[in-house]
């Protein structure tokens, strides 16, 4: 089994900064990408935890819209969330809709699930959206052979370029929980994430996600966020 720090992704990322623990130190790069379409990633340190804040940044040459889609589709999280196992929707007794996702451990680390809040936001028309995924530990009851991630911070921040592309910040906060030593935690919060991203890009390679541009995009996806989009928005 291997361990998985969540990112939805969701599904989720990005970016910008998100709200974290304490207050949090000046980034630093950990790698930095050579050719338009590599990865940039960095860490900083938050106070009141030992575990790093990530953030990870991306430029593809396909439209903001292939990316919503793909986080938007909870059935595809094991395609490219490193290390998901599989993800499906809760409802709480009030009638809210939740993600609840589980993940592979690595040994001897327990599998660890997650239950989350996502939500999708867009200032102005034909403009960025922000895909911003936080924890809610309590709001599911516990399952057997499963640790529950009691923190997730985490967002995608996605940018719709003049000439077409598309740039995607992600930044990603969370306490795998259990017994997992902070060095171990530091290292699985920086690797999976630049899986994740790396997933995120493949899946927009593929059908139909490549083919949808600003003009060509889901309307149910649109409607469903309350999204607005248009070359004509630009």
């Amino acid at each position: 089994m291997r361990i998985q720090i969540f990112t939805y992704s969701c599904f989720a990322a990005l970016l910008f900064s998100t709200t974290t623990p304490g207050l949090a130190s000046e980034w630093v790069t950990e790698q930095q990408g050579k050719e338009r379409g590599d990865i940039t990633t960095s860490v900083r340190v938050v106070s009141d935890t030992p575990i790093k804040q990530f953030r990870g940044v991306v430029e593809t040459q396909h439209s903001i819209a292939a990316a919503l889609a793909v986080i938007d589709d909870i059935s595809l999280c094991q395609e490219w969330i490193y290390n998901c196992q599989k993800a499906r929707h809760y409802y709480t007794s009030e009638g809210q809709r939740l993600l609840w996702m589980m993940f592979d451990g690595v040994w001897p680390v327990s599998d660890r699930d997650l239950i989350m809040q996502s939500t999708f936001t867009q200032e102005q028309a034909g403009g960025a959206v922000t895909v911003q995924s936080i924890g809610m530990k309590s709001a599911a009851p516990e399952q057997p052979g499963y640790v529950r991630i009691p923190m997730l911070d985490n967002s995608f921040y996605l940018e719709p370029l003049a000439d077409g592309w598309t740039r995607i910040t992600f930044t990603t906060h969370v306490d795998p929980g259990g017994l997992v030593p902070a060095w171990v935690a530091n290292i699985v919060a920086t690797d999976a994430p630049i899986h994740t991203l790396e997933g995120l890009k493949r899946m927009m390679d593929q059908e139909p996600f490549r083919n949808y541009t600003m003009d060509n995009m889901p309307e149910e996806l649109l409607e469903k966020h309350k999204l607005r989009f248009s070359t004509q928005d630009l």
